[in-house]
């Protein structure tokens, strides 16, 4: 078969179109903005103690770890050296009362560990400027606004707790959504 010119550069072109295509298709989570690959998996564990996956996607699923990640850049600024501490002294108090790092734990330990902190167990001595409960309900704070606020900020992905809850999505003030004849609008 005598190939021509034009289906040389038709063929050409859309093999160079699928290999720029093809890599788009495949999702890759964009690197963390403040917290370290390290403190990130430790923080994911503990949001995932606090709202755990069942036959409902959990925090991990909805992206809590990148409204946290996000929001401590901007809106929540004032709390990244908490993180930092709070994340240190978690896993240095986890090393030496379980043997491992929070988030190397089976679940049980971790709740075990957890409940350590929510009631500022005299175990945990690696706190130095803040409670470890005052830590751990800050992150419950958070993760709870990561898996319940609007995916604008970071977290929710994909509206998981409102499908969950089964509600659409919330009206934005300003905004004419309203369908004709409905009395809010």
């Amino acid at each position: 078969m005598k190939s021509s010119r034009r289906n040389f550069l038709k063929n050409t072109g859309l093999a160079i179109g699928g290999s720029l295509i093809l890599p788009a298709c495949y999702y890759e989570p964009a690197p963390f903005r403040f917290f370290s690959q390290e403190e990130a998996e430790c923080l994911i564990a503990i949001c995932e103690c606090i709202i755990p996956a069942d036959d409902a996607p959990g925090a991990t699923d909805a992206g809590v770890i990148y409204y946290i990640d996000k929001q401590i850049m901007g809106h929540f600024k004032k709390y990244q050296q908490i993180y930092r501490e709070g994340i240190d002294a978690l896993q240095k108090d986890c090393k030496i009362n379980m043997g491992f790092n929070f988030e190397s734990l089976t679940s049980d330990q971790q709740v075990k560990f957890l409940e350590m902190m929510e009631e500022n167990n005299e175990k945990l001595k690696n706190w130095v400027s803040i409670r470890p409960a005052t830590f751990f309900n800050m992150v419950i704070n958070h993760t709870m606004q990561g898996f319940y606020g609007a995916p604008r900020h970071g977290g929710n992905k994909n509206y998981m707790s409102y499908r969950m809850l089964g509600i659409g999505y919330p009206q934005i003030v300003g905004q004419n959504r309203y369908g004709k004849g409905d009395s809010n609008g």
